[in-house]
């Protein structure tokens, strides 16, 4: 029977080895041999603590030292369960000099008379468990640690984690066992699911929400993320108040010297129609003088228009029926020189919009094309269904590109831009057309789409053209 005992023990998958009562060994299995590189007949037989070097690569007593002897002093965070010395440590010599982690437990062996006859110790291999465990004891101190606020929840709602900055956010010491919906009422269960990104204001801050559904293995719920955004909107609105007071300085000084000039060619006139004898010089004088007048009045109602009266009359347009209108308006506008052309689906297409805003992007950009052709070309308009561009949607969020979109281009094939120009085309007062221009045209172009919901992009590239793409939300 000892025998078989003995075969058992030398064939299990975990290493086990034996003293006797005077600490000389008397078993050490296969699975040893494999963890140590010492063969049974290497080390049968051998005490004084030999049995250790293998292990930590010098002589120290170990667990069947302490069943032996209790006495012995140990500075190790040993478990005693009854007559169990239990130890998990990390034993650099094992396998060739790796190491492992290992649980290892030793209990006294007794003979039929229950005398202490010897010690046995089994050394079971916990690596994977272990690494696993230091892996999620870092990604735990992180996610504890992190300014973004992490909440679990089950499906129903109830939230069973949060850590610190979810608690410092909400307010809360303690949520678990709280539900979301109660403690977020304007968050959805719909919104979770699909991962929208969502603002909220709470305790008078804003946060950007996110959930994300979790179903693998044994987990299942959602996660849902919070990030304190106050601060990134009081930095975005005073970089908005800083933009517009450099707009209005822009503006001020562009038309302050333009009415200047006015004024000083209106008050030339004035003397020159003082001084002259002749009655119909001086009303010739007179005449340049009311002309000027009106382009100063010009000047003055196209500052007060922008921005406003956008968007005063929104409907649900035939967007390919505004186009037939207002390409005909402009192909007798156009010059000689120019071909304007339009491709447009079949079916009509609908859009909540204002007709007016419609036709003034149309008008601007086809007009701006024509500045671009000043030898001829052409201008083509494009209407159709389709997504936006894949390279387009990491500037977006993922709600709005799942929305279905209608795009209209215009394109020419006139002087184009280089990259500089193009960057500032939708700046307030800039034009490369001098006194032609007033800067205000592709401003307004750009204020509808926004106003829309839509996205405007543009290609171009110098003596090869120019495209406009407008991507408009159907709803």
């Amino acid at each position: 029977m000892d025998s078989i005992i003995k075969r058992v023990l030398r064939l299990i998958p975990v290493g086990v080895f034996a003293v006797d009562r005077s600490g000389k060994v008397i078993l050490w299995n296969k699975a040893l041999e494999e963890m140590t590189g010492i063969f049974e007949e290497e080390i049968i037989g051998k005490g004084d603590f030999e049995y250790s070097i293998p292990f930590y690569g010098y002589r120290r007593p170990m667990l069947v030292d302490y069943v032996l002897n209790p006495d012995i002093e140990h500075s190790e965070s040993l478990i005693k369960r009854g007559d169990i010395y239990e130890l998990e440590t990390f034993l650099p010599n094992l396998y060739g000099g790796k190491g492992a982690w290992v649980l290892m437990c030793a209990s006294n062996v007794v003979d039929e008379s229950c005398d202490l006859i010897g010690a046995v110790q089994i050394i079971n291999d916990i690596t994977i468990r272990k690494i696993a465990e230091i892996e999620l004891k870092k990604l735990n101190t992180v996610i504890e640690h992190s300014p973004v606020g992490v909440a679990l929840l089950e499906f129903s709602g109830k939230i069973i984690y949060c850590n610190d900055s979810f608690l410092k956010y909400t307010g809360h010491k303690d949520l678990k066992g709280h539900n979301i919906f109660e403690l977020f009422p304007q968050l959805s269960l719909y919104e979770i699911y699909n991962s929208y990104l969502k603002e909220i204001r709470y305790n008078n801050k804003i946060f950007r929400l996110r959930g994300i559904k979790l179903d693998h293995e044994d987990i299942h719920g959602y996660a849902i993320f919070l990030t304190d955004i106050t601060e990134v909107r009081k930095y975005e609105e005073q970089r908005i108040i800083s933009y517009k007071m450099e707009s209005v300085n822009r503006l001020i000084s562009t038309y302050a010297h333009e009415i200047k000039n006015i004024l000083t060619g209106i008050r030339g006139f004035a003397q020159l129609a003082l001084q002259s004898k002749d009655k119909e010089t001086a009303a010739s004088y007179l005449e340049k003088m009311l002309s000027m007048v009106d382009s100063l009045l010009k000047n003055v109602r196209e500052i007060l228009g922008v921005g406003r009266e956008l968007g005063k009359n929104p409907e649900f347009i035939d967007l390919k029926s505004v186009l037939e209108n207002i390409i005909i308006f402009l192909k007798t506008s156009l010059k000689d020189n120019i071909v304007l052309t339009a491709t447009m689906p079949e079916d009509s297409i609908k859009i909540y919009a204002d007709k007016t805003d419609i036709e003034k992007i149309i008008t601007n950009l086809v007009l701006n094309a024509q500045d671009a052709l000043p030898e001829g070309g052409q201008i083509k308009i494009e209407l159709s269904l389709k997504p936006l561009p894949e390279k387009f949607k990491t500037l977006i969020s993922d709600e709005e590109s799942k929305k279905d979109y209608v795009c209209l281009s215009v394109l020419d094939n006139g002087v184009g831009m280089d990259e500089e120009t193009k960057s500032k085309i939708f700046e307030p007062f800039f034009t490369t057309k001098g006194e032609k221009g007033t800067g205000l045209g592709l401003t307004t172009v750009y204020h509808i789409v926004q106003l829309l919901k839509g996205f405007i992009f543009v290609e171009t590239e110098p003596n090869k053209g120019t495209r406009f793409d407008i991507y408009l939300p159907i709803r």
